[in-house]
């Protein structure tokens, strides 16, 4: 339908800038990368772009100073997207092309008139042959289209005036000086020419090709070197199209084996891998249309999965998979990988962790193939072998907590807390937060607090307390452990260790009895709650946060989060007194806490308010940074509502005056004076 004279007329109208002044940072971040943006942010600032001129259909030429000088063309492809062209080594998407378009973009902004590109310009010369090695997915870096244009059509016109001999022999001489040129017409005739088993031959050749490069790619300059999987694509996908799946199923086992070694050493991004996939996607296709039973096809694919590390397979292997293969095929499977589970040797520590990681990999995917056949009801057999040729019992455990299977979960737990004893801390540690977890599903208020305790112990802090008085008043022991807990931030002794055991007190009238401590524990007899042997075990690798020390500070939160501002004020004048005598026993910065500290007592005691703020402002006045002006200020508007309560709005006057005064050679700060506290009057 031929287009109206409206469109026509607006399309005439529509300028070559127009496209461009759409175009934002974010689009340009989206198209050339983080640090091409950025690089070429740089480059435009430091005035690296020269003599920038526009063609016709809004083109971009330029030349940008890098390592050396570079022709730079961009463009916006269907007018709206950036597409580019450098000489530089990088050739697509470069910081040059970035500094150009931003370039162009400020001269825009500016109203600054920008030249028109000549066709004749030298520059375009310079882009006829791009330096990129790097192809995308889709092909090799394409030419830019106004570097070409003028020789593209002299070209054809010299080829066609050639009879067929002379263009044959010109053909063949390029094909004999460009390896290129030659190995592309070597595909083309091979393609064409050679029967099936010919093509497996090429297949097999350019396999080994491919998969011979050691891949690597800098990303700051273009250089590296990347295999070409491309020849491999087009002869699957020429054998597909033959109706040869076998044999492409048997030449992916070939690219497997060796591709996915070569993804795991490539030190690119990903490229290798991106197209490795390309051409695993048509073996898996062919795999769908082979003569392999079902079964086959997904153990085939499993297998892949199995031996792929690095992630490449993705979404490739899709044909095998979707649709829903029948449970028949599935129960085949799970049969095979579970005889392949029993033929492995275990995998205990200290195994190769190679080995424990296939083997983890290799149940999950029989615990799949057990569910998708319908047979669920065998994977409490086949968790609970895993967990004994692997040591791990952790994932059992799991499953029995996740079947309400409570009395089997801990009978596990301790178990494996047993093998575990002296041996591993961490394995211990998780195995006391199951059993922590498996006391409060089944209501033992007194295994939890132990439990919150040695979290305490461990970690002292607010929240941590918190949690443990929580835990306490649950158990009905608040006030023993809160006792016991404020005793261990003064001093810095837990109320129970290893070592010689003392007898515990014994339980009054009406009281819990408390289980006896086991031989090496030493509890303190006022300690309310059990030590169970979960945190035994954990006593037993020592203590792992050096010598018990006071943790002064916590007491200072503490008191000022239950709102004691006197009992904090208290706590915090020592920690600043054993701070002045540098004494090594708290090793703990009462400056920390000055401000909360102040705040509290402003209202009761405001004269030690202004101290603290006041010894606050004198660490922080001499220090000459953005951060420093910015604490200057708030503690100066922080003093403000006390003078004033005390009725000595003038004495805050003169401290202001005096900070501008004897900083006045400071702009910044003054101008942070200014937004924090108002300009002086």
């Amino acid at each position: 339908m031929p287009r109206s004279k409206a469109a026509k007329s607006d399309e005439a109208a529509r300028k070559p800038e127009d496209g461009w002044r759409g175009v934002r940072r974010e689009d340009l971040e989206d198209w050339a990368g983080e640090k091409a943006l950025k690089r070429g942010e740089a480059y435009r600032e430091e005035g690296r772009v020269e003599d920038l001129a526009v063609t016709d259909d809004g083109g971009l030429l330029a030349t940008v100073s890098g390592t050396e000088d570079y022709a730079t063309h961009a463009w916006l492809e269907g007018g709206r997207l950036p597409e580019s062209m450098c000489s530089c080594p990088v050739g697509l998407s470069c910081k040059h092309a970035v500094a150009t378009i931003l370039e162009y973009l400020h001269a825009l902004a500016e109203g600054r008139e920008v030249p028109r590109a000549d066709e004749d310009d030298p520059r375009w010369h310079d882009l006829d042959e791009p330096r990129a090695e790097a192809y995308d997915d889709e092909s090799r870096p394409r030419r830019s289209r106004r570097a070409t244009k003028a020789w593209d059509d002299r070209i054809r016109e010299h080829l066609r005036a050639l009879s067929q001999a002379e263009l044959a022999e010109a053909v063949w001489s390029i094909a004999n000086s460009v390896p290129e040129v030659y190995d592309a017409l070597r595909h083309a005739v091979a393609l064409r020419e050679l029967d099936p088993a010919g093509l497996v031959s090429e297949a097999r050749r350019e396999i080994r090709a491919a998969t011979s490069v050691d891949p690597w790619l800098d990303h700051w300059d273009g250089d590296g070197e990347l295999p070409d999987y491309r020849p491999v694509e087009r002869v699957l996908r020429r054998l597909m199209e033959l109706g040869r799946a076998d044999d492409v199923v048997a030449l992916g086992r070939d690219l497997i084996a060796k591709g996915f070694p070569q993804v795991e050493r490539a030190g690119d991004e990903g490229e290798t891998g991106s197209r490795l996939r390309r051409c695993l996607a048509i073996v898996f296709e062919a795999v769908s249309k082979s003569s392999m039973p079902g079964p086959e096809r997904l153990l085939f694919a499993i297998d892949a999965h199995l031996e792929d590390p690095a992630e490449v397979l993705g979404d490739a292997d899709d044909p095998v998979f979707e649709p829903e293969p029948p449970p028949t095929d599935w129960a085949a499977v799970a049969d095979s990988l579970l005889a392949r589970l029993r033929a492995l040797p275990p995998a205990k520590p200290p195994a190769d962790y190679g080995a424990r990681y296939r083997r983890d990999a290799l149940a999950d995917w029989a615990a799949e193939a057990l569910e998708r056949s319908g047979r669920e009801d065998e994977l409490p057999a086949l968790v609970e072998s895993e967990a004994r040729a692997t040591g791990d019992r952790g994932p059992f455990i799991q499953y029995l907590i996740d079947e309400g299977r409570l009395d089997d979960a801990e009978r596990e737990a301790r178990e494996a807390l047993a093998d575990e004893d002296g041996a591993d801390l961490g394995a211990a540690s998780r195995l006391a937060m199951t059993l922590a977890d498996l006391a409060g599903r089944r209501g033992r208020r007194d295994v939890v607090a132990a439990h919150a305790a040695r979290q305490f112990f461990d970690d002292p802090g607010v929240s941590t307390f918190g949690a443990l008085m929580k835990a306490a008043a649950g158990a009905g022991v608040e006030p023993a452990v809160r006792d016991a807990a404020i005793q261990f931030l003064r001093s810095g002794r837990m109320p129970y260790a290893w070592g010689e055991s003392k007898p515990r007190a014994k339980s009054g009238a009406g009281k819990r009895a408390i289980p006896a401590a086991p031989a090496g524990l030493r509890v303190d007899p006022s300690w309310p709650l059990p030590v169970p042997d979960e945190i035994v075990a954990l006593l037993k690798h020592g203590d792992r946060f050096g010598a018990p020390r006071p943790r002064v500070g916590v007491l200072i939160e503490i008191a000022l989060d239950e709102g004691d501002a006197d009992a904090a004020l208290g706590l915090y004048d020592a920690l600043r007194a054993d701070a002045r005598k540098k004494s090594p026993i708290l090793h703990e910065s009462p400056d920390r806490h000055a401000d909360r500290v102040a705040a509290a007592v402003a209202a009761t005691r405001p004269d030690r308010a202004l101290e603290i703020y006041k010894a606050q402002l004198d660490r922080a006045l001499p220090i000459a940074e953005a951060r420093a002006y910015e604490r200057s200020a708030g503690l100066l508007a922080r003093l403000r509502p006390i003078h004033d309560a005390l009725g000595r709005l003038g004495e805050w006057d003169e401290l202001v005056a005096a900070v501008r005064e004897r900083y006045r050679n400071r702009p910044k700060f003054l101008r942070q004076l200014d937004r924090t506290l108002g300009p002086p009057s």
